[in-house]
């Protein structure tokens, strides 16, 4: 389903569905006694709908819930695609609920067979790690969870989501996304009424990072993979992998597609060096047809070649990789290559992939960030200089550079 018709309807049904579900509960707790609150957590939820990258970011969380709440089973609900990048992190696949957005039919059919099961499997809490969002706001609040931690907007400029929230916290835009998303979980130890929750320290050095090892048999896969698009490679070689796409939720976070392909023609000069372009499916052929007038033996399109695990496992056998600020660049933090993030339009003080060998670049204009969790990432820019200002060659010096400690 489109990412405008999704805005479209959170923006205009979630309002009034909100309201009518507040005052639904509100006149519900007049003549129902209110249930005691458990003495221990045994299944919470996390809600993490649209931006599938953010799993990496919300694993730190969920091995918070696990410390502070020992025995305590952490679920997942959320869209089809995080649910392949759930299966790259090796999460339980009998622990998540996914949500597809195929067609408005099935969207509208998952969406109630999600609350079904919620309600029958009787989760005690549920992080909702969706800011502002009214759709995920509603999902937890249909759960019958009697705990329900969110970002609320108070006094900010952040969207109307009713009194739906037991535990609300303020969403801060000076704190990563990692930090912000152990927060929640913090705040379920809280009696609720206690505003803003959540008024405790997260330091980002004592968050736990994910990590995916490499996996024999996936790896044997993608070497047979990469010899299949160009023979003459070898394992020795170093591998720098290319990500031209950024999620249609926020296209101005994307590097010129030229840029990319100048870059990677550079970078692939030395005889022992193959550029690989990666991307779902659906992006292989515009992929093809950037490498179509400049086609080089060494420069490879992948795109739709391996699944979310295989790529991971890409990860873990490449050297580089060069990304626009999108899901890939996340997960690659998860494993041992060097990588290289361009941000514009947004942040990476709130969403720089974690990860010891993470990069990021910027170029600070005045004019960014534009886009944020208060304007629903979206923003009138039509010239994203912030990331056409990026050069080819800054780029190449610090892909070089990082090449050079690997050799």
């Amino acid at each position: 389903m489109p990412v405008q018709l999704m805005r479209f309807i959170d923006f205009w049904l979630g309002a009034p569905c909100c309201l009518l579900l507040t005052l639904w509960l509100r006149a519900a707790r007049l003549f129902r006694r209110p249930r005691p609150r458990p003495e221990r957590l045994r299944r919470v939820i996390f809600i993490q709908l649209a931006e599938s990258g953010a799993f990496v970011a919300a694993h730190a969380a969920m091995r918070r819930l696990e410390e502070r709440h020992p025995g305590a089973e952490p679920w997942v609900l959320t869209f089809g695609l995080g649910g392949q990048v759930l299966d790259a992190l090796r999460f339980p696949r009998d622990r998540r609920i996914v949500i597809r957005t195929s067609g408005l039919w099935t969207f509208c059919r998952d969406t109630l067979a999600a609350v079904v099961r919620m309600r029958a499997l009787a989760f005690d809490a549920t992080v909702n790690l969706e800011t502002f969002a009214r759709f995920s706001t509603l999902l937890a609040a249909l759960s019958g969870a009697q705990t329900r931690a969110g970002f609320f907007r108070f006094h900010d400029e952040g969207r109307y989501t009713g009194g739906l929230l037991t535990h609300r916290l303020v969403y801060s835009p000076h704190m990563h996304a990692a930090q912000t998303y152990a927060a929640l979980v913090e705040s379920l130890a809280e009696e609720p009424g206690q505003e803003p929750a959540a008024k405790v320290p997260v330091p980002l050095e004592e968050l736990d990072l994910p990590r995916v090892a490499s996996d024999p048999a996936l790896r044997a896969r993608v070497e047979d993979t990469l010899r299949g698009l160009c023979p003459e490679w070898e394992p020795s070689w170093r591998l720098v992998l290319l990500n031209v796409n950024a999620s249609d939720m926020a296209p101005n976070r994307r590097w010129p597609v030229a840029n990319y392909l100048e870059l990677a023609t550079r970078l692939a000069e030395p005889p022992d060096v193959l550029a690989g372009f990666i991307g779902a499916p659906g992006e292989r052929t515009a992929i093809e047809e950037l490498l179509g007038g400049r086609r080089h033996s060494r420069i490879v399109n992948l795109a739709g070649k391996t699944s979310m695990p295989e790529l991971l496992e890409l990860f873990n056998a490449a050297d580089l990789l060069v990304s626009n600020d999108s899901g890939p660049a996340h997960l690659a933090g998860a494993t041992d290559i060097d990588v290289i993030v361009l941000f514009g339009p947004e942040t990476p003080k709130i969403f720089r992939p974690l990860g010891p060998r993470v990069r990021a670049v910027s170029l600070e204009l005045a004019c960014s960030p534009c886009i944020s969790a208060y304007n629903q990432k979206r923003s009138p820019c039509r010239d994203n200089r912030c990331m056409k200002g990026i050069s080819v060659e800054s780029v190449f010096e610090l892909a070089r550079a990082a090449l050079g400690k690997r050799s």
